[in-house]
């Protein structure tokens, strides 16, 4: 089965036989600084939760040539996007203001799809599970216009476009933007003061980091094309907002136990151990009794991963603002965690 998801398509890595003991192994500035010649990465932003609570939260590198990252900086994320939609349906659906399995088009029909029947069939648990029917996105189609591949809910593919559907029935729904609803669900409950899922002119320019190419060269950053508030793509925040939103998840902040216990069920096996719950990689029965939350984001010049062990109560984010990113992130999962050469197994 294929993932779209560039950042998802990584290269098996050894199953290494290790006995998870709750550490956590946190490497020194000048560590992930050599790191970061090592890969030709620009900056990379760490932080680590232990026990509930985060412990380290900055930023090594720079923004771009002869600009020093701060601890403050923004990174754009990608598709981690996808876990700030999801946590703001399932707080929609705990207040019973939503319902996973409604079907959408009642607030919502794409042009495109509308003479369709599989239309009437998706739900937002469809796309929340990446069962939605519709590639990553619609240029991918020859006609560069959206369809369904198979029915929903029949089988598994990753999907911005799915996510991208259920933002444009929230807002239909809810009469109001979506950058609002996330504001008002998300970034003030958990404290975000530092996100954004749409260009906002409070944005502090001179804390940007600019996405990279492997040759260490700036990406054209295109403020107008983030005009428009995405659901699964184009997250700014920072290092310390990430690990702020991680730790809400793991305390279940704004959600019951039965809403949280939905989002965790795997639902959509990818393989042995891997499956998508709702808005995220699950992985199963890891070492300890432990299981994982993974999301990641890749676009041009972004890496990022957001992984998080709820029952030891630990999370690692790195951000990183390069192509050759991916490299730096594995390794940092490898050698931080405990049970992550485990995960890096099964990816």
């Amino acid at each position: 089965m294929k993932i779209r998801n560039q950042f998802l398509l990584l290269l098996l890595l050894p199953l290494m036989d290790i006995s998870a003991q709750n550490t956590v192994t946190v490497p020194s500035k000048n560590e992930l600084l050599a790191s970061i010649q090592e890969y030709q990465i620009p900056a990379l932003g760490l932080g680590v939760i232990e026990n509930g609570k985060i412990t380290h939260s900055f930023v090594v590198g720079s923004l771009k040539e002869g600009v020093p990252a701060s601890d403050d900086a923004f990174f754009d994320t990608a598709s981690i996007a996808k876990s700030i939609t999801t946590l703001l349906t399932l707080r929609l659906v705990e207040a019973k203001l939503f319902d996973l399995d409604e079907p959408i088009y009642n607030y919502w029909t794409d042009p495109d799809v509308a003479g369709d029947p599989f239309h009437k069939q998706l739900t937002a648990r469809h796309v929340l599970g990446h069962q939605s029917g519709f590639k990553n996105w619609r240029y991918m189609n020859e006609d560069g216009k959206l369809a369904f591949d198979f029915q929903p809910g029949t089988q598994v593919q990753y999907s911005g476009e799915g996510f991208e559907y259920l933002k444009e029935a929230l807002v239909r729904k809810f009469n109001t933007s979506f950058d609002a609803l996330v504001q008002e669900w998300v970034f003030a409950p958990y404290q975000m003061q530092h996100s954004h899922v749409v260009w906002e002119s409070t944005i502090d320019t001179t804390k940007l980091t600019i996405a990279h190419n492997p040759e260490m060269q700036p990406y054209p950053f295109d403020i107008e094309q983030r005009k428009t508030a995405s659901a699964a793509d184009n997250f700014l925040t920072t290092v310390s907002d990430l690990a702020l939103f991680g730790k809400s998840v793991m305390e279940k902040q704004g959600v019951s136990e039965s809403v949280y216990q939905q989002m965790i069920l795997p639902k959509s096996a990818v393989r042995k151990g891997v499956a998508f719950g709702l808005g995220w990689i699950v992985f199963e029965n890891l070492a300890n009794g432990e299981y994982a939350l993974l999301n990641a984001g890749s676009d041009e010049g972004v890496n990022a991963i957001l992984l998080l062990l709820p029952k030891s109560k630990r999370g690692l984010i790195a951000l990183t603002n390069g192509d050759n990113g991916r490299k730096a992130v594995m390794q940092l999962i490898g050698k931080t965690l405990d049970v992550g050469p485990e995960i890096l197994g099964r990816l």
